[in-house]
This record gives structure tokens, sequence and C-alpha cells, in this order.
């Protein structure tokens, strides 16, 4: 849940909440045919004019974000820190010693490349931080 109000909030800051009607023919055609299933999406328009979709999937929080056309971008699903890669644990414990992960995501983007988020709080402030699965940090 807090993750939910994380990303909530984020996205509040750097989009605009839309109606599923406002989405484009082409995203909710590739939405429906890779997510038949899913209930209760929540659309917002990003600044880049991609489009994001939140839902809940297999009682995980996941996003996907579309470009205007219809390609799926990238997949964002939480996983628990327990499902870290030992590698970006260990890369965290390195650079942040005395900060503990709050919470974890998989992203996994359209070029097939696998990125691992971690958030952490530093000076009372909320820090993203990606990884790729050998614990090299990344953007």
């Amino acid at each position: 849940m807090k993750k939910l109000i994380i990303i909530v909030v984020g996205i509040l800051l750097s989009a605009s909440s839309i109606n599923a009607t406002e989405v484009p023919d082409a995203i909710e055609k590739a939405f429906q045919q890779k997510f038949p299933t899913t209930k209760k999406v929540k659309w917002e328009k990003e600044k880049s004019n991609d489009y994001e979709a939140s839902f809940v999937l297999n009682d995980k929080e996941v996003s996907v974000l579309y470009s205007p056309d219809g390609q799926l971008k990238e997949t964002e699903t939480e996983i628990s820190i327990s499902e870290l890669p030992k590698a970006v644990v260990d890369a965290m414990n390195k650079k942040y010693p005395n900060v503990k992960i709050d919470e974890a995501a998989k992203i996994e983007r359209s070029d097939n490349t696998v990125v691992y988020e971690t958030e952490i709080k530093i000076n009372r402030k909320r820090t993203d931080l990606l990884f790729d699965q050998n614990g090299n940090e990344t953007k």
C-alpha cells in the first residue's frame, strides 16, 4: 500500500490523471491484449506524452508505460526485498551501509533489459535507485 501511495504521489507530480476514455485507441488495444482480465486500472498521462497504467495483478502492484503509438516501454512490478538479486543488496549495503531498503521493484524494459529499483530514505527524503542484476547502479 505504501508503494502505491508513493507511486500515486510521484505520478501526480509528473503526470495528470485521465479517464480511460482519454487513452488513445492504440494504447488501449495493446493494454487489453497484454492484460485482458485486469480491472481497476488508473491511467496517467506523463509530461513526455507517454501513458502509464497502474493496477494490481496477482496481488502485486504493477505499472506499465506506453508510448503514444501503443508500444509497451516498460513494466514495473513490486517485489519483496528478499527477491532482489544478492548483487543489488550487496551494492546497496556497500554504498549506503546504514540505510535500510524500504521497497523494491523489478522493471522490465522493452529492450529486454531488467533493472531493479530500490527505495530508501536519506535524511527523511525518499530516494529511488536503479541497479542492473549485477549490482551496477544505472538509470
